[in-house]
């Protein structure tokens, strides 16, 4: 029985090793691989009025944060976070307040929720990103 009790220990840590190296190929696997070269991408935002602004650029940036601010007259606001990137609060002068109203600018890839931020999105030739203005709640009439 003492016998066991000294492997258990060893057991324990030998698993923990394991999940955590198995945690670091699935991050591996799937973390977001930025394409080099020039990309040609649409960047859309819709506001909380349904005006849509376009823009269509050719970048060699690697993710949309790099890319966005090479667009004249585009001004992306928000919190920065060293885990997170930026947080996107502002777009062009219009904010999204989550605090205040429920608000906040849904990022999108080709009409699907984006899995990263806006400056740890990897970006690809063709793709259409969108900044949907988008309220939590909706009243029911």
């Amino acid at each position: 029985m003492n016998k066991f009790k000294r492997l258990s220990p060893f057991l324990g840590g030998c698993a923990a090793i394991a999940v955590l190296a198995l945690l670091l190929v699935v991050y591996t696997l799937t973390k977001p691989v930025p394409m080099a070269g020039p990309k040609s991408i649409s960047i859309d935002v819709v506001y909380e009025n349904g005006v849509n602004d376009h823009y269509q650029i050719t970048t060699e940036a690697q993710f949309l944060l790099e890319a966005l601010k090479s667009i004249p007259n585009f001004q992306i606001e928000g919190t920065t976070s060293e885990e997170f990137g930026l947080m996107v609060t502002t777009i062009n002068g219009k904010r999204a307040d989550y605090q205040k109203d429920g608000a906040y600018w849904a990022l999108l890839c080709d009409g699907e929720t984006c899995t990263y931020g806006v400056s740890q999105q990897a970006i690809k030739d063709g793709e259409r990103y969108t900044f949907q203005y988008t309220l939590t709640s909706e009243e029911i009439k």
